[in-house]
């Protein structure tokens, strides 16, 4: 009795040790997208993991890819050995618009050459359904640019300013139905003589997990019903995704130059609400004591976000707005100056580009409301025609919405303060008479050795040990 459990032993043990086959068993185990999606307007990653099931593959062997909409490729495996898996990448140059529905087929040893018991599970496929990378700039994914809205050429000048508004979220107040700003004469400081030619109201919002924007909002100024005239929006547009957008309504007719006040009513019952970014008030006006300005208006809308976690590069995640409707000739330029918003960028996010020239960490909110500011001078930069503008984000989660480019007619050489430095590039235009100055033509007092805005004895060590120092004893 013994001797028979013993031999029955010795057969299950001969059995465990003899593999399963005799020949490798090639398999195609998964095939994974980039971020597991298709993206469209964009060549796409594509891989699959290979495993050998079987015996050692000594030879090389063939893996197909192919796409039921016309692609094809094939790629070489050296060998893989018992029990190995190896994974084969391509890159499919497609261009497709999102909604294509799109089936990858791929088929390990494709062509025959290895000896397998099993060739049942060489091949595999996964369904696909092509969809937009929303974090990427319009242009990577078949949208607008933020483009010239309007252009003005005036004596005139334009304001802006946020007022008292500020970022309302949805997830501490799921059941708002009211939100107010106001902006008082200082704010906006539009000359008593001036005509208002334009006053234009830009009220950003995020996570609209309700679809509240634009249909169950409706906007008062000072108390007068308005029409929305734009809404711009954006979104992730894969797996979860919610929109962000910006409205944007013409006000001109009901500004006041004192004070003014936007209400925004939302009608949408149930909680789960739309977040406020702020409001931003923007007034263009003609004022015959100005000088001539040419004013290009951009808006758009674009969300972005640049970083391996979501599929994006820096390069991708850039929104553009090309400055067009502008007639300029360089040498009658006395300045430029780029305002842009990027709702979203909290302080220090996001790249400015100007014509190639980029500054890092451009945005800045006042932590109040979400709407990131820059206002900067780009007469260095100017071209006569072409100029364009980018946001980028470099792992930033931001928006881009608005770019305002003022270019401003006189003497480019200028100097008003007569400090010796142009206008152009001056950053304090009202230098006092008998101050030196630096660089940038910002003032200090003659003696002021460490610039502190003082005359004290550490000036005039500084000054005895500068002579000492070139005194030879």
């Amino acid at each position: 009795m013994k001797n028979r459990i013993s031999l029955v032993c010795i057969v299950v043990l001969m059995a465990m040790v003899v593999p399963a086959s005799a020949d490798p068993d090639l398999s195609v185990e998964s095939i994974t997208t980039n971020c597991g999606y298709l993206f469209g307007n964009e060549s796409n990653g594509i891989s699959a993991t290979i495993t050998n099931n079987g015996t050692d593959c000594e030879g090389s062997f063939n893996v197909s890819f192919v796409l039921s909409d016309g692609f094809s490729t094939i790629e070489s495996v050296d060998a893989l050995a018992s029990g190995n898996n190896t994974t084969v990448s391509i890159i499919d140059p497609t261009i497709r618009d999102a909604g294509a529905e799109v089936t990858i087929t791929v088929t390990a040893d494709c062509h025959g050459g290895i000896a397998e018991d099993d060739g049942s599970n060489n091949e595999t496929t996964l369904d696909a359904t092509v969809v937009n990378n929303g974090y990427k700039g319009k242009t990577y994914t078949g949208g607008e640019n933020i483009t010239t809205w309007k252009t003005f050429d005036l004596n005139g000048d334009l304001v802006y300013s946020a007022g008292d508004s500020y970022y309302l979220s949805a997830y501490t107040n799921k059941h708002w139905t009211e939100y107010s700003a106001n902006w008082t004469a200082s704010d906006l400081p539009v000359p008593a003589a001036a005509t208002v030619v334009e006053a234009r109201l830009y009220v950003p919002y995020t996570y609209d997990k309700a679809n509240v924007m634009p249909d169950e909002v409706s906007l008062d100024f000072n108390g007068i019903a308005q029409t929305r005239d734009v809404h711009y929006c954006d979104a992730k547009m894969y797996a979860t995704s919610y929109p962000y957008g910006m409205l944007a309504y013409n006000v001109t007719d009901d500004f006041n130059a004192d004070d003014n006040i936007a209400n925004l009513t939302n009608s949408h019952s149930g909680g789960g609400n739309v977040s406020m970014r702020g409001m931003m008030l923007v007034v263009t006006y003609g004022d015959a004591s100005e000088p001539r300005r040419q004013i290009s208006v951009n808006e758009g809308f674009d969300l972005l976000y640049g970083g391996s976690g979501y599929c994006t590069t820096p390069d991708e995640a850039t929104a553009w707005a090309p400055i067009t409707g502008l007639a300029i000739d360089p040498s009658t330029i006395a300045g430029a100056r780029l305002i842009t918003f990027a709702p979203g960028a909290d302080p220090t996010e996001g790249e400015l580009i100007f014509n190639g020239q980029v500054w890092t960490d451009e945005w800045t909110d006042n932590e109040v409301h979400q709407i990131g500011i820059s206002d900067r001078d780009v007469t260095s930069y100017l071209d006569s025609t072409d100029n364009i503008v980018g946001f980028q984000s470099n792992a930033d989660w931001m928006e881009a919405s608005n770019a305002i480019l003022i270019v401003e007619e006189g003497d480019p050489w200028a100097d008003s303060d007569s400090d010796g430095v142009p206008d152009c590039w001056d950053l304090e235009d009202d230098t006092p008479s008998g101050y030196l100055t630096d660089s940038e033509g910002r003032g200090y007092r003659i003696g002021d050795v460490n610039r502190d805005g003082k005359l004290t004895s550490v000036d005039a060590l500084m000054i005895l040990q500068a002579i000492v120092e070139n005194i030879e004893l």
